[in-house]
């Protein structure tokens, strides 16, 4: 770091990205639906497509990097969808559909989720609205079918936390609720509790 004499503009030699930080010190997972679903045409509110709560019992805080979508079935009509996330107050565990919650970072083989895991995954779980909105860029389509569609990602960069005894809500929303033809899921980092604490 080096400050210019002549404008006092401060130079700063960049490091590497913060997610390659985030990565190499905790573990990172992904989480998505297996059963394609429906999006809705309203802003969701007591009812999540897909739930991840975190174990009220574990030394984890998930702090989320990114929201993730895919599009498997395409209608030959205009479209545009969106990601819808919110974050719940303390609550009981989810009805448990078990997920796949795969490690994107080669620390472990990851595992299925199960009622004692530490992050227990639900699907059409019923939840207490507390602050759903979009996340990301919304993508259009244009008017033809194809099979798949399209896919894209919401950077959250940590501004979900989800602390033990929360759950993290994701629901797509668009202009079309054409049955069976979205997965909806998200990358997360689980970091120690102390590192997160509330000051």
């Amino acid at each position: 770091m080096a400050s210019n004499a002549t404008t006092g503009d401060l130079l700063v030699a960049q490091g590497l990205p913060q997610s390659v930080t985030m990565s190499s010190r905790y573990e990172l997972f992904s989480v998505q639906t297996a059963t394609l679903l429906a999006p809705l045409v309203a802003v969701p509110t007591t009812v999540t497509a897909l739930e991840l709560w975190v174990n009220v019992a574990s030394d984890y805080t998930m702090v989320v990097d990114s929201l993730f979508a895919d599009q498997i079935l395409g209608t030959a009509a205009a479209q545009a969808y969106a990601i819808y996330a919110q974050v719940t107050t303390a609550k009981a565990v989810p009805t448990l559909t078990a997920l796949a919650v795969s490690s994107a970072n080669g620390e472990s083989s990851g595992y299925t989720s199960a009622v004692g895991s530490t992050v227990v995954t639900g699907v059409g779980t019923t939840i207490v609205a507390n602050g759903w909105r979009p996340y990301g860029s919304a993508p259009g389509s244009a008017l033809q079918a194809a099979t798949p569609m399209h896919s894209w990602e919401a950077p959250i960069d940590g501004r979900l936390i989800v602390r033990p005894g929360r759950s993290l809500c994701a629901h797509i929303v668009g202009s079309l609720a054409t049955a069976s033809s979205f997965q909806v899921g998200a990358m997360f980092w689980m970091v120690p509790n102390a590192l997160v604490a509330r000051s």
